[in-house]
């Protein structure tokens, strides 16, 4: 009876044992790899920067929303930057001293705006783009002076960032974009002005390459005509060389030993 017990005990653990490596088994075979293509990655990336904008806007409304409204009904003035401006005033009447951001010289503020650009374009051409687009929206008029400089350091970055892109294209590497003389050849030209019109003027102003044929490669002068030629010097000759009469005699000579 204690046999017959333990041979079933045995019996279901081999069972089961079995029974798990074999579904353990198939779920790892029949587990597919994921791959994404770049677009699928593109999309999620956006997707995922979205959300988190998102997030940090419900933050921000959550902790001044009701702030800004108070300050809205108060100051009659619509915009943070208005009712920021209406404070200061009326604080700086008080004797109170206010430290604007136009006390910055000019000097500061592109320094400033500068430090700020760079950790933006660290962050990537897609933070450089919705920067410049969210500063664009704004408008210059409503821009601080240090908004402004951000939006010129960016913009020009995101504009010459598309440019290079568009010349990579048709095989023009970074480092011929961003040599002096193109850059310089460049600027002349009227902002809209197409990149690669403009790439293709500059290659026509480069002085050509004077390529000369494989049968150039050889000695196709002979200053100085000698009295014996060795049998790898008239290998080198030419047929323009051999030409010269002086120099045909002297290959002759050379070659049966007659003077």
């Amino acid at each position: 009876m204690e046999d017959n017990k333990n041979f079933v005990e045995d019996s279901t653990e081999n069972v089961e044992t079995t029974t798990t490596e074999e579904i353990v088994g198939e779920q790892v075979e029949t587990i597919p790899e994921k791959t994404f293509t770049q677009s699928e990655l593109n999309e999620i990336v956006k997707g995922a920067k979205a959300r988190a904008k998102a997030q940090v806007r419900k933050e921000y409304d959550r902790k001044y929303g009701n702030l800004t409204n108070v300050l809205r009904a108060g100051t009659g003035k619509e915009s943070v930057e208005e009712m920021t401006d209406t404070f200061a005033k009326f604080y700086e009447g008080k004797g109170i001293k206010i430290n604007r951001e136009s006390n910055y010289t000019e000097k500061d503020i592109e320094v400033l705006a500068t430090a700020e650009a760079n950790e933006v374009i660290r962050l990537g051409y897609d933070e450089v783009v919705d920067e410049v687009d969210r500063l664009s929206d704004l408008g210059v008029e409503n821009m601080t002076a240090r908004e402004k400089a951000l939006f010129k350091v960016l913009a020009e970055h995101r504009q010459n960032t598309e440019r290079q892109n568009e010349l990579a294209k048709i095989g023009v590497t970074e480092e011929m974009f961003n040599s002096k003389e193109f850059q310089e050849f460049a600027s002349d030209y009227k902002p809209g002005t197409p990149i690669e019109k403009i790439w293709n003027n500059f290659q026509k102003m480069q002085p050509k390459k004077d390529i000369k044929p494989m049968g150039s490669m050889k000695n196709t002068t002979v200053n100085e005509v000698k009295d014996f030629y060795s049998a790898e010097e008239i290998s080198r000759l030419s047929e323009d060389d051999l030409r010269n009469p002086a120099v045909w005699d002297a290959v002759r000579r050379s070659m049966t030993g007659t003077k």
